[in-house]
């Protein structure tokens, strides 16, 4: 896939991260930029494939300003985190994944939940659709999609630190899917961690781009 799909991807990302998010993505002309209304105000600067001196650019200014973040998507985090290294930035995430997946494969079922106990809630809010389960009414696991035209944008999917390795990881992708299938999207996408990464390869998603994040 081309560089330009590629971006139209990530774009597609951003905008059904931020209506999950309830952020507002700006284009300021070279990077797409995010109010961070829920920390502290920060702004994360997106920033796609970027040559070397137009990363260095964005990195000079991240770096005169506490209150910004820069996350960049490429196939060549190496090469500009070596580039960068004379500017002694803060990497603060070097192993996200930009992943997609053909939802034609996906199943349309409800799953069966991993165990005894858990419960499934289920809401909505404009084009994002939530699930949440419980035991014994304790938060164990959460999760959200948005529908962005043809595609589902995950995001957020936690699993709470007493209940992991329990399969409800799985367990909420699967959920999220089943419902978010009835709007006849095409194409899942999502920003994984290095954690999340072989959940969702286990699941069927590919590696479409790395993202790693800088700091001043």
């Amino acid at each position: 896939m081309g560089a330009s799909a590629d971006n139209e991807l990530l774009q597609t990302w951003i905008a059904g991260w931020t209506a999950c998010r309830g952020y507002e993505p700006h284009d300021d002309g070279r990077t797409t930029s995010v109010l961070l209304t829920d920390q502290q105000n920060q702004t994360e600067h997106f920033l796609f494939e970027p040559d070397t001196d137009q990363f260095l650019e964005l990195a000079r200014e991240t770096k005169q300003d506490p209150t910004r973040v820069l996350t960049v998507v490429t196939n060549r985090a190496q090469d500009l985190l070596d580039a960068a290294a004379p500017l002694r930035m803060r990497v603060t995430d070097r192993q996200q994944s930009l992943m997609s997946v053909d939802m034609h494969g996906q199943d349309v079922e409800d799953p069966r939940a991993p165990g005894d106990g858990f419960t499934l809630e289920r809401s909505s809010e404009g084009t994002c659709r939530r699930v949440t389960v419980h035991a014994d009414g304790l938060l164990a696991a959460r999760g959200s999609v948005s529908v962005v035209g043809d595609f589902a944008v995950y995001d957020r999917i936690v699993t709470e630190e007493g209940f992991r390795r329990r399969g409800l990881g799985s367990y909420v992708m699967r959920a999220l899917t089943a419902g978010v299938l009835e709007d006849d999207v095409t194409t899942g996408l999502l920003m994984a961690s290095a954690d999340g990464r072989a959940l969702y390869e286990f699941l069927g998603w590919r590696h479409l781009a790395d993202v790693f994040v800088i700091r001043g």
